[in-house]
Formats: C-alpha cells, structure tokens, sequence
C-alpha cells in the first residue's frame, strides 16, 4: 500500500519538478522611474512604477512558502524512490513529516488568521500521521484531503497554485 502511494507521490513530484521548470519564477523588473520636469509628470511616473510592481501580500508570501515545503517532501519521497526504496519505512516517514511540518509551521509565521488556521490543520495532519505506525495510511485521510483542499483555495484566492 505504501508501495503505490510512494509511486504516486514520486510520479506526482517529477510532474511538478517538469512544471517548475517551464516557467520563469523571477519577478519583473519596475520599469525605470524617468526624471521629469514638471511635478505631474513624475506623479505619473510614479503611479505607473507603482501598479506594475506585483501585489505581495502576507498570505502569497505565505503561500509560496508553504509550496516550497511541499515540493521539499516530495523531493524527500523522490529521493528515497530513486535511491531504491520500494517501502517506506515507518522512521523515514516520520523524519519526513516531522520536517515538513517544521517548514509548514515556518510559513505560517506572519501569516493572517484564516491562513494560520488552514496551516495549522495540516501541520497537525502531518504530525499525527508521524505519530503513526502506518504513516502513510494515517496521511491519507479525509481530513487531511480537507485540509489541504482548504489551503488550495486560501492559496489560490492569494494568487498561488499549491498542491496540498
């Protein structure tokens, strides 16, 4: 059973490893501010430097952070797949949920209520599939499908594409 999901998340992490590596993560640059000599001139300058700069919020902060401790877990999963690893021990499994929650719990630091409250949901669902003997049946859980359903959205409402 940990065989297949170990394949599904292995198979899933190198579509997303794909994926990443199609797009340009690098912010555009403002355009540069022209010296002008009348005061309208340079307020227009300024508003128009102003809306290009793309909106960043606590939550897409929050977001992007929480993606990357995703795709650090799947990267942990690929790993021990590539490296011949047909089960997943249960001391692997939790060694890596453990650290996943870590890195969830570092993104929610400054984030908003809403936010903080998704986080946490599945902070505490992966730290009590680590708890487990069977880890990987204890993550696939409905509440921990809820909870990530949850973040999606919050995510995406901020501007970010996550795979919880």
């Amino acid at each position: 059973m940990i065989a297949i999901r170990v394949a599904s998340a292995v198979l899933a992490g190198v579509s997303l490893m794909t994926l990443a590596a199609c797009g340009d993560d690098s912010e555009p640059a403002a355009p540069a501010a022209t010296t002008a000599t009348t005061p309208s001139a340079t307020t227009v300058t300024a508003d128009a430097a102003a809306s290009a700069a793309p909106a960043r919020n606590a939550d897409t902060v929050t977001c992007e952070q929480a993606e990357r401790a995703v795709k650090s877990f799947k990267n942990a999963i690929l790993t021990l797949a590539q490296s011949g690893v047909t089960e997943l021990s249960p001391v692997d499994a939790k060694a890596m949920l453990t650290d996943f929650a870590d890195d969830l719990t570092k993104a929610s630091e400054g984030a908003g209520p809403e936010m903080t409250a998704a986080l946490k949901a599945n902070i505490d669902a992966a730290l009590t599939a680590a708890k487990d003997k069977d880890p990987g049946t204890a993550l696939d859980s409905p509440e921990t499908a809820k909870a990530g359903k949850e973040l999606n959205a919050l995510c995406k409402a901020a501007g970010v594409e996550t795979t919880f």
